[in-house]
């Protein structure tokens, strides 16, 4: 891969439609998902599903091992939530591997976490990893805070290590970014050629002067219902936007067949219609939803004509699409709104920070985004631009890989040591 210019082999796994219900819908993404989100979704901890998340795992280890047979020294990077015994099934058959894994949602607090009734195997499992990376240095502590409490085992605060067992796993922030290039060198568009926001809300059938938007996975943890009711909200302080401000939502449907999932997105359009039908004119709509998986090529172009972004999880590891929003402003225009509980709110600190469970503030963020003078616009884009420009995902990728290889192989503890 790629079919193109092959510079990589990838190998697929097929597992059954009873190991993806467990496995996937059941153990990833109805048990750890709203766990580490904290999300006010309640996880659902099923014995089938956690017996289809051990045979999944055991089947991606069973294919690592073969892929490194006869490899000497080799490097394994485990992607997610996912896979969090595969470190240890590596480990235990061959020592020698260096392998490494990336957490990308967040990681709770301990209390948070003891929900899980397999924690111990969980924690187990991930330990077996020689670097275990996270996006923030918080998520970090959580996991150490975690692993503290449910073994016994020689923390070091100051290097971030847990040794366990005689063997020492590294904790570490990566914080995961994009590949930063100019829009018109990544697209067929030209400088000068893009639609404007006039022009992208004819084609939607609505009249105004500015669009805000928002590009989403249609996830409970994303904040999408709080987003809409903080439009509503900004339009009632400001009744002279009524008739001028549309709020744009490109919603991606993901993981339908989770009930939660599908409940989410009859929610989300109820509340569209409920808010439309209190503000909307013949020539225009204060909230337009469209519900598509959307191309990349598709969205750019609401990233560089809209005011405002607004990135309102309720809980994030990171959250790119307010990196996309800062790498498709070229122009150096446009505000970003951020969520306070993203993990890209640490690094993009010229954005209007907002705490999305407090529906009037992020009214007055809209509000002040608008009214924002142009030099102070440019000045807070320049900043994040630069931070994305700096900090994209080759130096992640680098660092993480960097960080795997200058791990020495294990050395056997002294007798006597936990």
């Amino acid at each position: 891969m790629p079919p193109e210019e092959p510079a990589y082999t990838l190998r697929r796994l097929w597992i059954s439609p009873e190991d993806e219900k467990g496995f996937y819908y059941g153990f990833s993404n109805e048990g750890l998902w709203p766990l580490c989100h904290i999300a006010h979704t309640r996880p659902i901890f099923r014995p089938e599903d956690w017996l289809a998340y051990q045979a999944v795992n055991e089947k991606f280890a069973e294919a690592a091992l073969q892929e490194i047979e006869g490899a000497t020294d080799p490097l394994i990077l485990v992607q997610d939530y996912h896979f969090a015994l595969l470190p240890k099934l590596i480990k235990d058959k061959r020592p020698d591997a260096r392998v490494a894994l990336f957490w990308h949602i967040p990681w709770p607090n301990p209390e948070s976490f003891g929900i899980c009734p397999w924690r111990k195997d969980i924690i187990s499992g991930m330990l077996g990893a020689d670097l275990l990376g996270f996006h923030t240095q918080y998520h970090c502590n959580h996991f150490l805070d975690t692993v503290d409490q449910v073994f016994e085992s020689r923390i070091d605060w100051v290097r971030f290590t847990v040794n366990r067992q005689g063997h020492t796993t590294w904790i570490k922030p990566f914080p995961i970014s994009i590949a930063f290039s100019s829009p018109s060198t990544s697209t067929s568009q030209t400088k000068g050629s893009w639609p404007d926001k006039v022009e992208l809300l004819k084609s939607l059938g609505v009249k105004g002067r500015f669009m805000g938007v928002g590009v989403d996975r249609i996830d409970y943890t994303k904040g999408i219902l709080e987003r809409f009711r903080a439009v509503e909200q900004f339009l009632v302080n400001n009744p002279s936007y009524v008739g001028d401000f549309t709020f744009v939502e490109l919603g991606a449907p993901s993981r339908t067949l989770i009930k939660r999932y599908d409940d989410l997105t009859w929610e989300l359009m109820q509340e569209a219609t409920r808010i439309n039908g209190r503000f909307q004119t013949r020539e225009w709509k204060p909230i337009v939803v469209l519900k598509a998986q959307h191309s990349h090529a598709a969205i750019e172009p609401y990233y560089r004509a809209a005011d405002v972004c607004l990135v309102t999880s309720l809980h994030d590891g990171m959250n790119l699409v307010a990196k996309e929003f800062v790498a498709a402003r070229d122009d150096e225009d446009g505000v970003l709104i951020l969520s306070r509980f993203t993990g890209a709110s640490r690094e993009l600190r010229d954005a209007l920070i907002v705490n999305p469970y407090d529906i009037d503030q992020m009214a007055s963020a809209i509000r002040t985004a608008l009214e924002m003078p142009g030099p102070e616009r440019q000045n807070r884009m320049q900043q994040m631009r630069e931070t994305v420009r700096e900090h994209n995902i080759y130096r992640w990728g680098a660092n993480l890989i960097m960080g795997l290889s200058q791990i020495r192989s294990p050395q056997p503890e002294p007798a006597g040591k936990v």
